[in-house]
């Protein structure tokens, strides 16, 4: 019967026209929007509606939330769920959506010598806990990857991290292994991201240049979420650096993040290539929104 009432609500609330302003967000703060196809553009619509509707919705640190900002952040969190078989109640652990202006403090207690607690906290830019919130900085989630990188041309977006985080603790707690499709995935899955997360805490160690965040050496719950950010925000670069783990990724997430830049750039005049040649283009991220947005306020972010 509950099933039913959620099926009959979710109908009308996608039978309407989606709202021209609400498209006007997408272009400015979701950079990967101009790569989708057309069905693939009125699912994400579909989609971005049914996650907005079903969560709640909290604005923390002084922020008012705004169509802009619950429309972005459901648009990323459903893009990650674009190709999944149950998109639509991939989320289901999540509750809340918290929004701070920016990177905000957190309440933590940290022993120290002679035992003295430090209760002074932490900065943070999210996090997500299980059956739980996820907590966001808007600066930080409207920054799409590909239009944000870091000196060494990572890309990140708090909200793609998060949200990876979230689909990795429905299947319990979080370990770098969500739900996959089929019991013949996990040990693949294990084998490819072991190496993977090996490979980076090498490269971290030795100072080699990554396509991935060295954040993501931590553990592989984080190595998850930072694959997550660069498959989606800089997905050339990742097939050529770790075809294994882009494959892997992409059997997971039933997208090809590559073929559709690629696609996309293809349908650019010539001129206005960035860049120019698709040789060129293995090393460049998503084309940029028109309006480009700040960056990361902490690099040290804990999640």
């Amino acid at each position: 019967m509950f099933d039913f009432i959620k099926r009959q609500r979710r109908e009308r609330l996608t039978a309407e026209p989606f709202p021209e302003a609400w498209q006007e967000y997408l272009r400015a703060n979701v950079a990967h929007y101009a790569c989708l196809t057309p069905e693939e553009r009125e699912q994400l619509h579909d989609d971005l509606r049914v996650f907005r509707a079903e969560k709640d919705w909290e604005g923390a640190g002084g922020l008012t939330l705004t169509d802009e900002i619950t429309v972005t952040v459901s648009a990323l969190a459903a893009l990650l769920t674009l190709g999944l078989p149950a998109r639509t109640d991939a989320y289901r652990s999540v509750s809340t959506i918290i929004v701070y202006p920016a990177g905000y403090r957190a309440p933590e207690r940290r022993p120290l010598p002679g035992g003295i607690i430090d209760e002074s906290g932490s900065w943070r830019l999210g996090e997500a806990w299980q059956h739980g919130p996820v907590v966001l900085s808007w600066a930080d989630a409207r920054a799409e990857p590909c239009n944000e990188e870091d000196s060494e041309g990572r890309t990140h977006n708090v909200a793609l991290h998060e949200f990876a985080h979230a689909l990795d603790m429905d299947y319990g707690t979080a370990e770098g292994v969500p739900r996959l499709h089929n019991p013949e995935q996990y040990d693949a899955w294990q084998k490819v991201m072991d190496r993977a997360y090996q490979r980076l805490r090498a490269d971290r160690y030795w100072g080699r240049e990554q396509v991935l965040d060295p954040y993501g050496a931590t553990n592989p719950a984080e190595f998850f979420a930072v694959a997550t950010e660069a498959f989606f925000g800089n997905p050339l670069r990742l097939r050529r650096r770790h075809r294994r783990l882009y494959a892997t990724l992409r059997d997971y997430y039933r997208q090809d993040p590559a073929a559709r830049l690629l696609r996309y750039l293809r349908t650019l005049p010539r001129p206005e290539r960035s860049p120019a040649t698709e040789t060129a283009a293995e090393d460049a991220p998503a084309p940029a929104p028109p309006t480009p947005r700040t960056g990361r306020a902490w690099p040290w972010s804990e999640s």
